[in-house]
């Protein structure tokens, strides 16, 4: 419920079937973008001041990347800005959202990025890391276009299901359309790249902080927003209709729930965005 996937050296299937031509547009429109908290907290991480040479992977429909470029504390620092994105619809719709002279926008994928040998002073990923399928490639990739000193961040911009009812709700209401190739335990075996050899040999202990953030919305584009989740997107239309109908249950039920104007039809959408940032060593 999250990017669309990366796969080592191919687009995933999810991917292509969910994220075609018009689900991209979709995903765009209803995506909640990051909060500017959390950028914050990445550029404070990155003690070069400006010049920056950024590698975006899974850059998507280019949401965060124009959170990125727009963030007072990153816009005047980025010198030049390499994003990689294996869905050709999501390409697209990067190519028409994105202008800006210092970004240039590849096919590539985590172990396969065509980026040149120690050219990139921070490596960032936006909420598809977990759709690794190599993870050990991926580091080999990583290390080869990173500088020495230079950084990496993962994130992911998740609703916040530990501190409200509501959210978990829907959570599980979809989470019976997840294939027995991904479940919970699949999203965390991201982990597994702390445990490497090289990762080990070339990059310091991790940093991770959970940053909490909300957003105002409405029922039909939470609903929207809902249908985007990679296992919902691939529905057929019928099964949508029984989770639009969840959905709406859910928030009326309102556990835990925070209205902004009820009258309008406005509540808070909780965030808790997982970040965390690696240091390459300076060998």
């Amino acid at each position: 419920m999250a990017s669309p996937p990366l796969a080592s050296g191919k687009v995933h299937p999810i991917s292509t079937a969910g994220y075609g031509p018009g689900k991209s547009e979709l995903y765009d429109k209803v995506r909640p973008g990051y909060a500017p908290k959390v950028l914050s907290h990445i550029r404070k991480t990155i003690s070069m001041k400006e010049g920056l040479k950024i590698v975006e992977i899974g850059c998507g429909s280019g949401i965060f990347t124009r959170n990125l470029l727009a963030h007072p504390e990153w816009s005047a620092s980025i010198a030049e800005l390499k994003c990689i994105e294996p869905n050709e619809g999501m390409r697209a719709v990067f190519a028409d959202t994105v202008k800006d002279p210092r970004v240039s926008l590849y096919d590539g994928t985590f172990d396969t990025t065509g980026v040149p040998d120690g050219w990139a002073d921070v490596i960032l990923c936006a909420t598809a890391f977990h759709w690794c399928s190599d993870i050990e490639a991926a580091v080999s990739e990583f290390t080869r276009i990173l500088k020495r000193d230079g950084t990496i961040s993962f994130l992911w911009n998740q609703q916040d299901r530990d501190n409200f009812a509501w959210v978990k709700q829907i959570f599980e209401q979809c989470k019976r359309y997840m294939p027995l190739t991904y479940n919970e335990d699949t999203h965390l075996k991201w982990r597994s790249i702390f445990s490497l050899p090289l990762y080990k040999e070339k990059f310091k202990e991790p940093e991770e902080v959970v940053i909490r953030s909300t957003q105002t919305t409405t029922l039909e584009n939470l609903t929207q927003y809902v249908f985007t989740w990679s296992v919902v997107a691939l529905l057929p239309d019928d099964e949508k209709e029984k989770v639009r109908e969840g959905v709406k249950e859910i928030v009326q039920r309102g556990d835990d729930l925070v209205w902004v104007y009820k009258e309008e039809g406005t509540l808070e959408m909780p965030f808790a965005t997982q970040v965390v940032v690696m240091h390459r060593k300076a060998l």
